[in-house]
């Protein structure tokens, strides 16, 4: 047996070191590559549905509520699902440290139109911090809280608010009505939830908005239009846009729907139109 000089035996021992440097290399370039494609935009992709799905039912989505988008290729993730507690489990294709990348999207309820998911992770925020900051829920040990606090949330939400007025054919045009509370001021408190579908030939005032600086503050505002319109005579959502121009002032455009609140100039217990961003088959426009 042929025996090994220094030289030799040094290359034995780092020909084994060289192939796990270049595994060790690989594997973290592959992390990094699936980690920045997700923080590119594949966070927002499964949100849309379970924020529309809470606007419309008042209720955080839970497994069966909603059909999650499959999931985009090269998007950074390898699966997303809705878990028993209503979080979103987010497991990416990359691992650090041996262990897969998980992250978990705890919703968080502040009122009928304040609701959103936050981003908390077992993994280092040194590797996740971009797009999981954990602004509400720190740790994963405080998602309990937080859904307790989501429950008692919805059950103070405020009662429904029905809208005035015959009931409407199946096969009536309608579009979106916000049922003012008898209080104007608590529109601020049910915002989407009071948001109702009309007839389209019925003549009401539109709510118009517009965000107004004053000083160091600023806010939006909530007017109507001094007319009514019906809500098929404006054809496309411009033409509510250019009525609130037209009747209220520069800088006002037609209220929507989502984004119901701030300071309300409207009258209590009467209906406006508002154009409908969460569902857009219920205006009366295009």
């Amino acid at each position: 047996m042929k025996k090994l000089s220094g030289w030799g035996w040094l290359l034995a021992l780092a020909l084994p070191l060289l192939v796990f440097f270049s595994w060790s290399r690989l594997g973290g370039e592959s992390a990094r590559i699936q980690l920045e494609r997700f923080a590119a935009g594949g966070a927002n992709v499964p949100m849309q549905p379970l924020v529309e799905h809470f606007l419309k039912h008042k209720q955080v989505a839970a497994p069966g509520d909603v059909v999650l988008p499959a999931v985009p290729k090269k998007s950074g993730v390898k699966a997303w699902s809705v878990q028993a507690d209503t979080t979103l489990r987010v497991e990416l294709d990359a691992k650090v440290d041996g262990r897969p990348v998980q992250l978990v999207y705890v919703p968080v309820v502040r009122s009928a139109t304040g609701f959103y998911y936050d981003c908390v992770s077992s993994t280092s925020p040194l590797v996740v911090g971009q797009f999981c900051t954990g602004e509400v829920v720190k740790t994963l040990a405080d998602i309990p809280a937080q859904l307790q606090a989501n429950a008692l949330a919805v059950r103070n939400l405020p009662t429904v608010v029905s809208a005035s007025g015959v009931d409407l054919a199946a096969d009536a045009a309608a579009g979106s009505v916000v049922v003012v509370p008898g209080t104007a001021a608590e529109l601020n408190a049910c915002g989407f939830q009071c948001v109702k579908p009309q007839s389209c030939v019925t003549p009401r005032p539109l709510v118009c908005g517009r965000q107004v600086d004053e000083g160091s503050s600023r806010y939006f505002e909530m007017v109507a239009t001094p007319d009514d319109f019906r809500g098929n005579s404006l054809a496309t959502r411009s033409a509510a846009d250019e009525a609130c121009v037209k009747t209220v002032g520069a800088g006002y455009s037609v209220a929507s729907a989502s984004g119901l609140g701030g300071v309300v100039k409207l009258a209590g217990g009467s209906e406006y139109w508002v154009h409908n961003d969460v569902r857009r088959q219920e205006n009366c426009w295009k």
